[in-house]
């Protein structure tokens, strides 16, 4: 009864690290400003083509202004990235900006609520 009591207790301590680590991200749930923001094209030339996906779609030109590639392989420009935000997380959709989700969705400010934003990629 005591080798058995063992055991669990074993297995238990052993499992419980690996419980904790399975929750880890490499990617940022929130952070502000466009140095946090994964998979960034930096100094961009909006006449260029790029390589479209719906996912990290942003691109910054050499003056800060904020592209998003679309689905003609073009740069789009698009309000101010401000950051990597959760969808639904609430915003001020009086103050214009843009913003990627953490799984790489670009996202506008909708209705005081970050929302998708696959408009500016598929319609421009």
């Amino acid at each position: 009864m005591k080798l058995m009591a063992a055991l669990a207790l074993a297995c238990g301590v052993a499992a419980s690290p690996m419980m904790v680590a399975g929750t880890a991200s490499a990617l940022p749930a929130t952070c502000d400003g466009v140095d946090c923001v994964p998979y960034l094209d930096r100094n961009i030339n909006p006449a260029d083509y790029c390589s479209f996906s719906s996912r990290h779609p942003f691109g910054l030109d050499a003056a800060g202004n904020t592209y998003a590639c679309a689905a003609t392989n073009q740069w789009v420009s698009v309000p101010p990235l401000v950051g990597v935000r959760t969808l639904r997380a609430p915003c001020d959709d009086q103050v214009p900006g843009s913003a990627q989700s953490p799984g790489g969705q670009p996202l506008i400010c909708q209705g005081q609520a970050w929302s998708t934003n696959f408009t500016v990629l598929y319609y421009s």
